[in-house]
């Protein structure tokens, strides 16, 4: 009667893959930093963090900012977002980020280091769990010819 034992261990087993990929797929409680605006790379330092209730924050080139989900994820409607008031030299870098978050509709988290937010007409912003690791690639530039 050994039977038992291992169905047993392969429902458990298929129990924990199951957490697993809904980890991977959750874009919550990581800090992500912008790699890519619109399928090309970027130095905008940018960041975004997701939390559980729809909340979203982060830094833009210059400023501080937050706002919120008004669908479910992954789809993405985001209401008006509030940014700090601060000057720096990136303002112009800064008009652009926002501007592209403003128009992205859709949130996937790729994998365990890639969150895409995607809007119409093909526009993009590639996240990063860590920029500096050598894994990190961009998976929605557009090959240079």
């Amino acid at each position: 009667m050994r039977v038992v034992p291992v169905i047993a261990a392969l429902a458990l087993g298929g129990l924990a893959l199951t957490a697993c990929t809904a980890e991977a797929q959750d874009p919550t409680g990581v800090e992500w930093e912008l790699l890519a605006v619109d399928g090309q790379v970027t130095d905008m330092p940018a960041t975004l963090t997701v939390d559980a209730e729809g909340r979203i924050a982060g830094k833009a080139p210059c400023n501080r900012y937050s706002g919120q989900n008004q669908a479910s994820l992954p789809e993405l409607k985001l209401g008006g977002v509030a940014a700090t008031k601060m000057a720096c030299d990136r303002l112009a870098d800064e008009q652009v980020f926002f501007a592209a978050l403003a128009a992205m509709t859709r949130m996937e988290r790729v994998d365990d280091r890639t969150l895409v937010l995607t809007g119409p007409d093909g526009r993009s912003m590639e996240f990063a769990r860590d920029l500096m690791n050598s894994l990190t690639r961009c998976t929605t530039c557009v090959p240079k010819d």
